[in-house]
């Protein structure tokens, strides 16, 4: 209040979590997967299949296109979108519900879209940065929040860094598995082992807090 009485550099306002659509889309824009183009049919996404039984995932750019062309069938959205309460079109509703539940850190974590998008923006970061050091761990942070990390979140990311290096190092089959998730092809010049780890800690960052609230 004192450094900014009049809120001229909107420093204060209500934080909200992003709706669905904006979630997907800025993880496939971070990572530089988003397809921006205009226009056209609806593309079916990874997760359609689950609940939209037998429609097959689309393929190539149709995966990562803006969530407004994402497939939809009447009584409902495509289950990503629909875990972070995309309400279905059987009702009109004038507000969405916000809820804060498990099920989107499960989503967040663990869904091919999600997973895919880090794994390319790791792969990227990894080759700006010259490698899994500082640079890579600080440009991940600020990329995903919006601010540089402070001295003890850079701590906190290396010692997760280092901790699922070591897992995967023991583990190699889960390294490649993990790498090898969604339709982009991985960078084979990258060691799976230090691509795995760093897909982890992405995967992390697009989970937290800073990454999915609108402040």
């Amino acid at each position: 209040m004192a450094d900014d009485p009049a809120n001229l550099w909107l420093a204060r306002g209500p934080r909200h979590r992003l709706p669905a659509e904006m979630i997907r889309d800025h993880a496939l824009a971070a990572s530089g997967l988003l397809v921006e183009r205009i226009g056209g049919s609806p593309v079916p996404t990874y997760d359609l299949p689950e609940s939209f039984k037998p429609a097959p995932a689309g393929k190539g750019a149709d995966l990562y296109r803006r969530s407004l062309y994402t497939f939809w069938r009447r009584n409902g959205p495509a289950p990503v979108l629909e875990a972070f309460d995309t309400p279905n079109r059987v009702v009109c509703v004038a507000r969405r519900d916000t809820t804060n539940t498990p099920l989107h850190a499960l989503v967040l974590l663990n869904g091919v879209q999600f997973v895919e998008a880090a794994r390319v923006l790791a792969e990227r970061l990894l080759h700006d940065s010259g490698g899994p050091g500082g640079a890579f761990l600080g440009n991940a942070f600020a990329r995903l929040s919006g601010r540089a990390a402070d001295a003890r979140e850079r701590e906190i990311l290396g010692r997760m860094y280092a901790e699922q290096e070591q897992h995967y190092r023991q583990n190699p089959a889960d390294a490649a598995s993990l790498v090898a998730l969604g339709d982009t092809p991985r960078n084979p010049a990258i060691d799976p082992v230090v691509l795995a780890a760093a897909t982890t800690v992405v995967n992390a960052l697009m989970n937290h807090d800073t990454f999915v609230v609108k402040r």
